[in-house]
């Protein structure tokens, strides 16, 4: 991870932000006391870890990239830690629970990140919001950007995977929740302009979303050309102009959560 957002990440707080629906689906599968110790996982520039502190937890933001942790945001109930998912390093039980928001993909061993999230968070619960590769979306970007789809089937850890862990590990259910996306999303990931195509055209949209920078810039360029050629010419509209006033979509994005009480 901190080698992509050493680069993707200088100016990263342009485009992301915590969106207040992923909010308060993180706080209602937390379901935990205020005060409570939560750690942050894969923090960023902690746009979650700061929500969650004005949730009234007490919250530590664990990131790896220094870009990152020196955007990081402040509050008084949030302290910043540098380390990885892999190797907390922080003694049994610290915390009363583990969030992941969209990073999971970026671990070099996942199950050696649950692991030492369950390890830290005790009983706790580890709330995970991550994207379900094997959920067949139709997803319109992935025409665009073929490699998109691509890479996430070998960067994401199967539902499945994760599941066959969790009861094999910890004899423990791996609870599932869709989340559909509403058009209006002001954390700006990868499928969040899934309503608003032109969005994708802007080089700032773009540069805060790993995809873009992962798969290489021929494909992209000839994506983005399609495009704009599709939207100039009506044709986007009228394969997906529906999608302009739907309410949400489900294009594969679940919290999980494992643990708790």
């Amino acid at each position: 991870m901190p080698a992509i957002y050493d680069t993707i990440g200088q100016n990263y707080t342009a485009t992301r932000t915590a969106d207040p629906r992923i909010v308060t689906r993180l706080v209602e599968l937390l379901d935990l006391p205020t005060d409570s110790r939560v750690l942050d996982v894969g923090a960023g520039t902690g746009n979650y870890s700061q929500a969650l502190a004005e949730a009234d937890y007490q919250v530590t933001a664990l990131e790896p990239s220094e870009v990152m942790r020196n955007q990081g945001k402040r509050h008084g109930s949030l302290s910043w830690v540098a380390g990885t998912a892999e190797e907390l390093p922080f003694k049994d039980n610290s915390f009363d629970a583990v969030v992941m928001t969209l990073c999971m993909h970026h671990f070099s061993d996942w199950k050696k990140g649950l692991a030492e999230a369950r390890r830290v968070a005790g009983k706790g619960p580890i709330v995970i919001l991550t994207f379900d590769v094997e959920f067949d979306s139709g997803f319109w970007l992935f025409d665009y950007f073929p490699g998109f789809l691509e890479k996430d089937k070998a960067w994401f850890p199967r539902i499945t995977e994760l599941s066959e862990f969790v009861e094999q590990r910890w004899n423990l259910g791996l609870q599932i929740h869709r989340f559909a996306l509403p058009p209006d999303l002001v954390d700006h990931f990868a499928a969040a302009g899934w309503a608003r195509p032109d969005i994708y055209l802007n080089e700032t949209y773009r540069s805060g979303i790993s995809s873009f920078s992962s798969v290489d810039q021929k494909s992209i360029d000839a994506g983005l050309r399609r495009l704009a050629e599709d939207l100039d010419s009506g044709s986007w509209d009228s394969k997906y102009g529906k999608l302009r006033k739907a309410q949400s979509l489900d294009v594969g994005y679940v919290f999980l959560r494992i643990g708790g009480q």
